[in-house]
């Protein structure tokens, strides 16, 4: 089943047989072909992927000002034209995520929050190898990209099995709030 097709015209990707409509079946009744997996799964919201990118953003400009403040060897007090820059950077994180959010398909927001909150680990741990000596950029981006990779599943499956994410609307719209 391709990511696009809706549940109820789901076809085998191997023999072309029209699938039950149960989205929980993982193999298809005729040839046993495994179903793919992201075709069961919903899309999150566009509120909670706009404000955690955001916030992905901040904290990204914030620490890849922080490598960059360490890889250069700026020491106190820092020209005025790298504080600026400084700065700006976590603001150019907000701005640039919050752009992209609105104008994504539905069927890549997972996708784009996973890489969001991966590469902030990723830098995480290559901010933290910068400041404990190691230096080079070319290291420390393999340092944030190996990251990212170890990252990236546990921090899908984690998406995924979050109760408020896997929700219907009907029932988000029909909560009651009084106690």
């Amino acid at each position: 089943m391709s990511p696009e097709e809706r549940p109820e015209r789901r076809t085998c990707p191997v023999c072309g047989t029209v699938q039950p409509p149960d989205v929980s079946a993982r193999r298809c009744p005729r040839c046993g072909a495994r179903s793919l997996s992201w075709g069961r799964q919903k899309a999150i919201p566009p509120p909670i992927v706009l404000f955690n990118a955001r916030l992905c953003g901040i904290m990204a400009g914030i620490q890849i000002a922080m490598i960059a403040l360490l890889v250069m060897g700026a020491r106190l007090p820092i020209p005025w034209p790298l504080a600026l820059s400084v700065v700006a950077l976590p603001v150019v994180g907000y701005m640039l995520v919050g752009v992209i959010v609105p104008r994504m398909p539905a069927e890549w927001r997972t996708t784009y929050l996973v890489g969001a909150i991966s590469l902030n680990a990723g830098l995480l741990g290559a901010a933290a190898s910068a400041i404990l000596g190691l230096l080079d950029p070319t290291l420390l981006l393999a340092v944030t990209a190996a990251l990212m990779a170890l990252l990236w599943r546990p921090l899908r499956r984690a998406i995924h099995a979050a109760p408020e994410l896997n929700r219907s609307e009907e029932e988000r719209a029909t909560e009651d709030y009084s106690d």
